[in-house]
């Protein structure tokens, strides 16, 4: 965990946190409602994939994009020291990119493909204020990722997969006998020759447009700054947060498979960070130059129905880095 946490995103975020809180309070604190609309930004996905030991293969691939995006929401005080706030953000338009599937000790790639990959979070967070401008949150969030592959073409270490693939399963004997059942069971299949060149990966005469959406709820517990606590007046804004979290349950649907994949309280980590510099016009309307910033892993699921057949959702990491324009508001 502390080395998934010292990434470049995490230090600035952390050095900001440092530096607002070395600021001393200009005003007498106040917790007050407010809404906030970003009208547009940027955001920067990297998306990994990583396989290893799968029926012999450790594989890895690789996605990334720069997307359009929202980000919308409002904060509700409760009394002088409670309040909650729901923030949603989501991809208004994803745009395509490159997907290469590399295997571990081969030159080349396995496969390509052509990537599109939308997100959307939801967070519903309870604030406990130490009225000074600092205050924890708590509560759930949610994130879908949601993508198409498309466009498959065949690379240089394709063979050497499949290879690898049939190797694994012949030097097993629980999975052999799995062999035998289907070329007992299928018309199609005599032999053992027959039933490897069926399973063979052969993307650009098998694969048409694969989708997936990966749904999951999590709890997250965190620190924040807002200097509109503290200072209501015309003069400069400054937020910040780090938020650390799991996932809770995940469901998983793909249209390479029938049904779907799900896992409660699995393996996972999720961080956020937000960092903000804007302006106060008066107590009712505000502007920010929002950065937020989202780190995901997800371990890898994996159900097996017999010795030789499984459905895997790899093991899968996500960056996200995101600007905004934000208008911030309260009209009382």
């Amino acid at each position: 965990m502390n080395r998934q946490l010292s990434n470049p995103l995490c230090r600035t975020l952390i050095l900001a946190a440092i530096t607002a809180v070395s600021t001393p309070a200009i005003a007498e604190y106040e917790n007050r409602s407010f809404s906030v609309f970003g009208a547009a930004g940027m955001q920067y996905i990297n998306y990994s994939e990583e396989l290893n030991d799968y029926y012999g293969v450790d594989m890895k691939s690789s996605f990334e994009a720069v997307n359009f995006v929202q980000r919308s929401g409002g904060y509700t005080a409760v009394n002088e020291k409670l309040g909650f706030s729901i923030i949603s953000a989501s991809t208004l338009l994803s745009f395509e990119n490159d997907e290469d599937w590399e295997m571990q000790g081969q030159n080349g790639y396995v496969q390509h493909n052509t990537t599109s990959l939308s997100f959307q979070t939801l967070d519903m967070m309870m604030s406990y204020h130490f009225q000074n401008g600092w205050y924890t949150s708590a509560g759930m969030h949610y994130q879908k990722t949601a993508f198409s592959r498309f466009d498959w073409s065949t690379g240089s270490a394709n063979d050497a997969y499949n290879s690898t693939i049939e190797n694994s399963i012949r030097d097993n004997p629980a999975m052999m006998e799995v062999v035998q059942q289907y070329i007992d069971q299928v018309d199609s299949i005599s032999s053992e020759d027959e039933y490897f060149a069926a399973i063979k990966n052969e993307p650009e005469a098998n694969q048409t447009v694969v989708f997936e959406d990966a749904s999951n709820f999590g709890v997250m517990v965190g620190i924040a700054y807002d200097s509109y606590f503290m200072n209501q007046s015309s003069g400069m804004r400054y937020q910040f947060s780090l938020e650390v979290g799991t996932p809770v349950y995940e469901k998983i649907l793909n249209s390479s498979h029938s049904g779907s994949l799900d896992r409660t309280f699995g393996g996972g980590l999720d961080v956020t960070g937000k960092l903000g510099i804007g302006y106060q016009f008066s107590r009712k309307l505000s502007t920010m130059l929002l950065f937020t910033g989202l780190y995901s892993h997800r371990d890898k699921l994996q159900e097996w129905s017999n010795a030789l057949d499984s459905v895997t959702l790899p093991e899968n990491t996500l960056y996200a880095a995101a600007s905004y324009l934000s208008l911030g508001w309260n009209f009382k």
